[in-house]
């Protein structure tokens, strides 16, 4: 049985599924149905280029390891890529197709076997990634309409929609996207501390649904990823604590001044 919860073990499953699609259907079709997106131009790219950014990210993993060998394992990437681009979205899929061969498939097994050695993933169940969708969507609707300042209010919605994005590419990228969108979210929460503080009085029921999302992604990428949480109190707390020993530091500055 193939291991899916490295990046080799996810994009055998993504190719082997995208293989089985018909041959006289576009390639955007075949990569729409195959990847679960919107059968648009500009989505089905993006994922696409994700693909590729995959398929680097496993040679890299490869050639980490000296012991190997590396053409053995990697030879046949150069036909694995092609499949990516070019990427002609209107052409018949059977051209793109051709080039996964199960040579090539079976080569990325060994991969996903050697890479399960040092590099694996617990996934998340779909109840899991149903809950995340929900709270993202709650929230994402919750700031829109919220009366935050606005500058505030658009950068937190920048945040939420990386977070969609996170989601809908975790076949993909697994739960490092989520982990990825997770950090950027707290930067952001963390570099607008003393907005959000002023703003919870009148705000409060979004700024608890942003903790409780980023709560729940922080549960959920470190189980997957086997690391410790990233966040060790809620959002709220972190905020006040966070002013709290601002004010704290400039207490002390002004001490030492006068000193």
């Amino acid at each position: 049985m193939i291991d899916e919860s490295n990046p080799a073990g996810r994009l055998h499953k993504i190719l082997s599924q995208a293989k089985a699609q018909p041959d006289n259907k576009t390639v955007k079709f075949a990569w729409s149905k195959t990847l679960g997106v919107e059968e648009d131009d500009i989505v089905v790219t993006k994922s696409v280029i994700e693909l590729y950014s995959l398929s680097q990210e496993i040679q890299s993993l490869i050639k980490m390891n000296e012991n190997l060998n590396h053409d053995l394992y990697l030879s046949s990437f150069h036909r694995i890529d092609r499949v990516f681009f070019p990427l002609n979205l209107g052409t018949t899929w059977q051209g793109a197709k051709q080039h996964l061969t199960e040579e090539a498939l079976t080569r990325l097994q060994f991969c996903a076997q050697e890479l399960s050695g040092f590099y694996s993933e617990e996934s998340l169940t779909k109840e899991d990634l149903a809950d995340i969708i929900k709270k993202t969507d709650e929230l994402y609707d919750s700031l829109y309409n919220s009366t935050l300042p606005t500058v505030l209010r658009l950068t937190l919605l920048e945040e939420v929609q990386r977070i969609r994005n996170a989601i809908s590419l975790y076949q993909i990228k697994g739960a490092k996207g989520l982990k990825e969108a997770l950090q950027g979210a707290i930067g952001a929460v963390v570099a607008n501390q003393e907005e959000l503080k002023k703003a919870k009085n009148e705000n409060d029921e979004v700024i608890t649904k942003l903790g409780t999302l980023l709560d729940k992604m922080d549960s959920f990428a470190s189980k997957a990823l086997k690391i410790h949480k990233i966040i060790k109190a809620p959002i709220s707390f972190l905020i006040e604590k966070f002013s709290s020993n601002n004010e704290e530091q400039d207490s002390e500055l002004e001490v030492a001044s006068e000193t």
